[in-house]
């Protein structure tokens, strides 16, 4: 599943904005922004640095708070959304007289809000989990430990999985059978990893030791706040942890999902890793018994099992505990909470201060009643129209990418055939789901805000399990309404954009179409892109990994995909490393042909009342320069140089400058449209381009 943005802004979602940028813990919800015409530079040089002339005076406009990696366009909504959060769960927590979904989402909010009641449990609402590690005597009990922890913690989001789940030491979750994508099997994958990622626990630059030694700290801080004896069980986790990033799948590697499609009995598994017993485990998880699994990485489970069979039993001990409270530090007291943050927040991203509590708890909230939340969030802030508007846009983008397979001149018309019945079997999903989900099985406590989090897991991991051997449910949603994102998935053939995205500045019912095609426009195209970029392209119309394109074909693709490639590979200097054009390929070609179906789509749109993309626009610009400002307003964005570089090395996606200046140098409409000529820093030779 590829998202839009950087899995960093699920972070920015309650980790953005200073006090000084809100009116107060509990004052009016921050502006939205809107396209501002007046933002653009006109003393710079459009076709020098185009990122600059639409971006420079936002980002001096709008400087990075103490509490934030960076400022960005995405992270502004998201606050304004999660605030808007804020005020139904407060309105919940208060209402006297409440239905059982604001009983749920109200007490939950008030749990998370009781700082002083958390603080004065300290590591109480832990301790049995924990007793529980310090019982394990021998290794043959792991199963049932595991599977216990596996249903305490919240279990990780499947939108995220470029380096790894986010678990302790394994994950388990449905999946579409990449075979048959009309079935929903079980997928063992490879977690366990505290940092980001395995390149964190392998580079040997300076600025890598330097991280790796500020998490040893940050382990022993932890295990020393829980009571435990830090400084040797500290160097152990760490070589654990680097023993199971040495056998993970490469995150270049595990773009490709042939390299994931590996299928095993339980018997097959079992001999993988003789040394764990997953018949225990999965009795205890409740999850249903299957004659084939998907194992994502096997070598990474080889490892595992040799690890567990050679580690003492008391490193284990010592790896679940610190596993166990790296999960729950963000919810206990505070102490936990910044320590947490001194090293996520601080080391890895930059930021100064921590978020306001409100914040986190409105974000946790989300997290974990996620279309409970939404349901109210959606009554108020997504009228009906909204979405019919979306959903009228989104057909006129489809019809942009049928019209650029008809003319792409190095395709058959057998895989042009194949490729219009791909685009045709998509559905396209907007807003919210058609059916919400029923908490009335969940118990939430005012006073237990652990104990919410942890039943509020187990429920989700049993909805998660029940679709496991199911038929596959394509309408189902792996973001929540609220969300400030928007996916696509391969094996179910969809497009997702929360209601959360559908606001401005990404999509203005009192904008010109100029406006929201270059916005919302290159967002809807992007995501339908990812269906035919290079991963996506490998799945067919019912979301089969298939190969349907002829052998020229598809070396055509790849020739035009390379261009990409290696134009992406470039020095990042913001970020101190070299990103990898073959890590985000699929971003940057959805990117790159998303922009190109909005703007076919707006020509057309403009066609009908009239007018052309050289007509005048409001402000002295075209209807075409208009769309590439609006395209670049959205992106504007400004990262600290830990959260930069912790992007560059674990996600697929290029910074936001990248995603302006690369994106539009490639296009010879953006070199018409402001006089550009060949020679200059945003017209680029070549000129890639695969849709």
């Amino acid at each position: 599943m590829r998202s839009l943005s950087v899995s960093l802004i699920a972070v920015l979602i309650f980790s953005t904005v200073s006090a000084a940028q809100m009116a107060g813990e509990h004052g009016s919800n921050p502006p939205l922004d809107h396209f501002n015409i007046d933002q653009v530079d006109r003393t710079l040089d459009p076709c020098a640095d185009f990122f600059q002339y639409a971006c420079s005076k936002w980002i001096k406009a709008n400087p990075i708070p103490a509490d934030l990696p960076g400022q960005t366009a995405f992270g502004k909504l998201a606050i304004w959304n999660i605030a808007a959060v804020r005020d139904t769960l407060e309105e919940a927590a208060a209402a006297k007289e409440r239905s059982p979904i604001q009983q749920l989402v109200g007490d939950y909010y008030a749990s998370c809000m009781d700082e002083s009641g958390i603080n004065k449990l300290g590591i109480t609402p832990l301790q049995p989990a924990l007793d529980r590690i310090t019982t394990l005597k021998d290794k043959a009990q792991l199963p049932e430990l595991i599977a216990y922890l596996h249903q305490l913690v919240r279990p990780g989001d499947l939108v995220y999985t470029d380096t790894e789940y986010n678990g302790i030491l394994f994950g388990l979750y449905p999946q579409p059978d990449y075979d048959d994508a009309s079935t929903t099997i079980a997928a063992f994958d490879q977690a366990g990893m505290g940092m980001p990622g395995r390149d964190f626990y392998l580079k040997d630059d300076d600025k890598s030791k330097e991280i790796r030694d500020e998490y040893v700290k940050h382990i022993a801080k932890l295990l020393q706040l829980s009571g435990e004896s830090a400084e040797q069980a500290s160097q152990s986790i760490l070589a654990t942890e680097t023993a199971l990033a040495k056998s993970a799948m490469d995150i270049i590697a595990r773009r490709d999902p042939k390299n994931q499609n590996n299928k095993m009995s339980l018997q097959q598994i079992q001999a993988l890793v003789p040394s764990f017993n997953f018949e225990r485990y999965l009795k205890v998880m409740q999850a249903p018994a299957s004659t084939q699994y998907l194992v994502l990485a096997p070598e990474f489970f080889r490892e595992m099992g040799q690890l567990i069979a050679s580690e003492p039993v008391e490193r284990w001990r010592s790896y679940l505990r610190w596993q166990t409270l790296h999960f729950m530090a963000p919810f206990l007291s505070q102490p936990f909470v910044e320590a947490n943050f001194d090293f996520f927040g601080r080391t890895l991203a930059g930021a100064q201060e921590s978020p306001p509590r409100w914040r986190r708890c409105s974000f946790s909230a989300d997290a974990d009643l996620g279309e409970a939340v939404g349901e109210a969030y959606v009554a108020k802030y997504f009228p009906a129209e909204r979405k019919e508007r979306a959903l009228g846009m989104v057909r006129s983008i489809e019809a942009a990418l049928n019209r650029d397979i008809d003319a792409a001149t190095w395709m058959s018309g057998a895989s042009k055939q194949a490729a219009h019945a791909k685009l045709a079997a998509q559905i396209d999903k907007i807003g919210y789901p058609d059916h919400w989900r029923d908490y009335s099985s969940l118990v939430i406590k005012r006073d237990d805000l652990v104990g919410n989090i942890s039943r509020a897991s187990r429920l989700e991991t049993t909805v998660r399990y029940g679709k496991i051997g199911k038929p596959t449910n394509r309408q189902a949603w792996l973001m929540t309404p609220p969300t400030v994102n928007a996916y696509e998935d391969a094996s179910t053939n969809t497009i997702n954009f929360p209601a959360g995205i559908l606001q401005p500045p990404f999509f203005d019912a009192a904008a010109p179409d100029a406006v929201n095609y270059g916005a919302i426009g290159s967002v809807i195209g992007h995501e339908i892109i990812h269906g035919f970029d290079d991963q996506g392209r490998k799945f067919d119309a019912q979301g089969n990994l298939r190969d349907w394109w002829t052998p020229q074909d598809a070396t055509n693709y790849d020739d035009r995909d390379k261009c990409i490639q290696d134009e992406y590979t470039q020095d990042v200097p913001e970020a101190g490393v070299k990103q990898n054009g073959a890590l985000s390929a699929g971003e940057d070609t959805a990117d790159n042909g998303g922009i190109h179906i909005a703007l076919s789509a707006l020509d057309e749109t403009l066609k009908s009342s009239g007018k052309t993309l050289d007509s005048p626009a409001p402000d002295g610009f075209t209807e075409l320069q208009t769309f590439f400002l609006a395209y670049s307003e959205i992106w504007c964005a400004a990262d600290r140089p830990e959260a930069a570089r912790t992007a560059v090395l674990t996600q697929g996606h290029s910074l936001a400058r990248y995603r302006v200046n690369n994106v539009l140098g490639n296009m010879p409409e953006f070199e018409h449209a402001f006089d550009c000529h060949a020679g200059q820093p945003m017209v680029h030779a070549p000129q890639c381009r695969v849709w």
